[in-house]
């Protein structure tokens, strides 16, 4: 029981409470970030044209993880040992219709939540297709490799699915799905540029 109660302390997942935040941030800033679109911009943004926004709602939003310092320092990967932390980022998809069309960044700034950007159509889409083909898996986050340029989706069950980024800078199957512990260890044994 006690090996089971510390396992699920090291689970990096939104607190209790801390989604629904996000999400409101999120809403309240949808808004005022479609508005800083210039004109004629909109569909580098994802969108067909401005009529978009009126239709626009937020999605789930997915909280950013990454690499530890310890990923880099330890030699050899440990399975009993977490190496992902919280960026302190979550990514809350902008949703016209059943589409996701672009992502906005919530982020603390000032020890407040805010939306700090708006961007990412290709990921947008990705994580719609993956949610379209995924449905039984959740909660679902993001783990960025930033030495790898690539991401992964992140469940709570410590199983990741790479997606473009991630498949074309690992060369794996996109299809497939891998332990956290199988990853990290393709991960530690590719020759990265390991900057901290």
């Amino acid at each position: 029981m006690k090996k089971l109660l510390l396992i699920l302390l090291c689970l990096p997942f939104i607190g209790l409470g801390q989604g629904s935040i996000i999400s409101k941030v999120a809403n309240e800033g949808l808004k005022d970030y479609l508005e800083k679109i210039p004109l004629g911009q909109e569909e580098m943004f994802g969108f067909n044209h401005r009529e978009d926004f009126n239709q626009a709602k937020i999605g789930i939003p997915y909280e950013m993880f990454t690499l530890n310092s310890d990923f880099f320092d330890d030699e050899n990967i440990r399975r009993d040992k977490n190496y992902i932390i919280s960026t302190g980022n979550f990514r809350v998809p902008i949703i016209v219709g059943n589409e996701y069309k672009a992502l906005l960044t919530v982020s603390k700034e000032n020890n407040k939540w805010c939306v700090v950007a708006i961007g990412a159509t290709g990921l947008a889409n990705e994580l719609e297709k993956f949610e379209q083909n995924h449905q039984s898996v959740s909660p679902l986050n993001i783990l960025r490799i930033f030495q790898l340029k690539g991401d992964f989706i992140f469940s709570s069950e410590n199983i990741v699915y790479p997606i473009t980024s991630a498949r074309n800078g690992l060369l794996i199957d996109n299809d497939k799905a891998y332990s956290i512990y199988d990853i990290l260890t393709l991960i530690k044994n590719k020759e990265l540029n390991y900057e901290k």
